[in-house]
């Protein structure tokens, strides 16, 4: 689901950056009421989400189970895009940055994803996914409110296998707008959701394995899932092509992206392993800064006005 630089023509790309900032901007305006635990709700598995170790563990967490491809239908494999297990994890504003900080780090030192691309990504695999997110489980916690991990993993399993389906019509809504190749939009939504809705099953099977061993193991799971995901697992991923490339292909449109800093593959196993390790590193770095500066401007705003500097 990683849009490359050539596929939308450039007004389309500006218009959807701009978007971005505005929901990330909007989502992580400071608050003048210190939120809760769980951005409002009070309840995320994660315990102390506020911590920026939690935070960067999440991030990493991400970045690694985005590396492994796996098979979901003959031709074509799909990967986790990690919005509900982040709300779950860690709430929904917190969630927002932290892949968020994998989608950018993965545009600038991966090719995946291109940069003038880079805001058609941040809405399909981070804004529109946490978003959604976000409103299951504020759903189902107001008619469930004594439902604890069941309805909380319930709700998580809801928002992952949509958030796919909905990322791909997404898609299909910004090719009509900009897209550069000539497709029939109707064949390209209905290839589209109709693969990701598969890739949303794997999806739900892994953010609520995820889930079930952080509750039974307690978040120190969170950073060892991240490191066998992104040392380990990352080895074993399907070379097939993912949704956005199967449909692309049978369509008669290209996706290729730009070429990874790091030497993902050139070297066999071991250097995908120490790229995925790498980029979960520097994912969660990135996370800890956007943080650290998200958490200054809180402060500043939530300052009595005569501290505050002129």
């Amino acid at each position: 689901m990683h849009v490359p630089d050539h596929m939308f023509h450039d007004p389309a790309e500006v218009v959807a950056a701009a978007g971005a900032v505005a929901a990330l901007t909007a989502a992580l305006r400071p608050r003048r009421a210190a939120p809760a635990a769980g951005d409002g709700d009070g309840r995320t598995l994660v315990a102390h989400p506020e911590r920026l170790a939690s935070q960067a563990a999440t991030a990493a967490l991400v970045f690694g189970l985005q590396m492994v491809n796996v098979p979901v239908l003959p031709g074509t494999s799909g990967h986790l895009l990690g919005g509900a297990l982040a709300t779950v994890l860690i709430g929904p504003r917190r969630a927002l940055l932290a892949v968020a900080s994998v989608v950018v780090t993965q545009a600038l030192l991966f090719g995946d994803g291109g940069i003038g691309a880079l805001g058609i990504n941040l809405w399909l695999i981070a804004i529109l996914p946490v978003a959604l997110a976000a409103a299951a489980t504020a759903l189902v916690r107001r008619r469930v409110p004594h439902g604890g991990f069941l309805a909380t993993a319930s709700a998580a399993g809801i928002a992952a296998l949509l958030a796919p389906p909905l990322a791909a019509a997404a898609f299909t809504g910004f090719h009509a707008l900009g897209g550069a190749a000539r497709v029939d939009v109707g064949e390209l939504a209905a290839r589209m959701v109709g693969i990701h809705l598969a890739i949303g099953v794997v999806e739900a099977v892994l953010t609520l394995a995820v889930l079930a061993a952080v509750a039974a193991a307690g978040e120190r799971a969170v950073p060892a899932a991240a490191l066998v995901s992104a040392g380990g697992l990352s080895v074993l991923a399907s070379s097939a092509p993912d949704g956005l490339e199967r449909v692309a292909g049978d369509l008669g449109f290209a996706v290729t992206g730009g070429g990874s800093l790091l030497p993902v593959g050139a070297e066999g196993n071991w250097s995908i392993a120490a790229a995925g390790l790498t980029g979960a590193v520097l994912a969660a770095g990135l996370l800890a800064v956007a943080a650290v500066l998200v958490r200054g401007r809180a402060a500043a705003a939530s300052a009595p006005a005569h501290n505050r500097p002129a």
